[in-house]
C-alpha cells in the first residue's frame, strides 16, 4: 500500500500500512491513562494525607495544593474527553472493531466531567472559602472521598476500556500473516 493523502483520508489509519489504532487512539487512550493515574494518585495519597492533617492545617494546605492539583488532573481529564468523542465518532461511524468499548470509556469519561459541577466545583469552592469552619472539615473530606473513588473508578475504568478498544482495533485490521 502507498502511503498518499486519499489512502488516509479513506482508510483513517495512520499508524501505517495494515494497522488500525493510529495516533488520535493512542492519544485517546495515553490522556486517558494519564488522567485516571492522576485521580488514583491523589486519591490513594494525598486525600489520605489531607484526612490525617489538622483541619486548620489542612484548609491552610488546601489553599495551595488544591488548586494546582486541579490544573494538573484536569488537562488530562479535558484530553481524554475530546480525544475519546473524536475517536467514538470515527469508530461507531465506521463500524470500527472494538467502537462499543470506545463508547464506554468515552461516557465513562464524560462522567468525570459531569461530576465536577455535580460535586466538585461547589465542594472545593467551599473548602477555599476562608470563612469555611474547620470543625466541618473532617465530614467535608469524608464526602469528598467518597465522590473522588466514583470519579476514580470512572477514570480508570475508562483506562481500561480505552486500552481494550484499542487492541481490539488493532487486532480486528491486522494484515494477514505473510507466507
Amino acid at each position: 500500500m502507498s502511503w498518499t493523502r486519499q489512502t488516509l483520508s479513506t482508510s483513517g489509519d495512520v499508524a501505517g500500512p495494515g494497522r488500525r489504532g493510529g495516533v488520535a487512539d493512542t492519544m485517546a487512550v495515553a490522556a486517558t491513562a494519564a488522567f485516571a493515574g492522576g485521580a488514583l494518585l491523589s486519591q490513594t495519597v494525598l486525600v489520605p494525607e489531607w484526612r490525617a492533617m489538622d483541619p486548620a492545617a489542612f484548609l491552610a494546605r488546601f489553599a495551595v495544593s488544591g488548586p494546582v492539583t486541579g490544573a494538573t488532573v484536569f488537562p488530562f481529564e479535558l484530553a481524554s474527553v475530546v480525544s475519546l468523542g473524536i475517536v467514538t465518532y470515527t469508530a461507531v461511524r465506521r463500524h470500527r472493531p472494538g467502537r462499543l468499548l470506545w463508547v464506554l470509556a468515552t461516557a465513562g469519561m464524560a462522567g468525570t466531567i459531569a461530576l465536577l459541577p455535580i460535586y466538585f466545583v461547589g465542594a472545593n469552592l467551599a473548602l477555599l472559602d476562608p470563612s469555611f469552619p474547620p470543625q466541618e472539615v473532617h465530614a467535608q473530606l469524608a464526602t469528598w472521598y467518597r465522590w473522588n473513588w466514583v470519579r476514580t473508578g470512572l477514570g480508570l475504568g475508562s483506562a481500561v476500556l480505552a486500552c481494550v478498544a484499542l487492541a481490539t482495533g488493532r487486532a480486528g485490521h491486522a494484515s494477514p500473516a505473510p507466507r
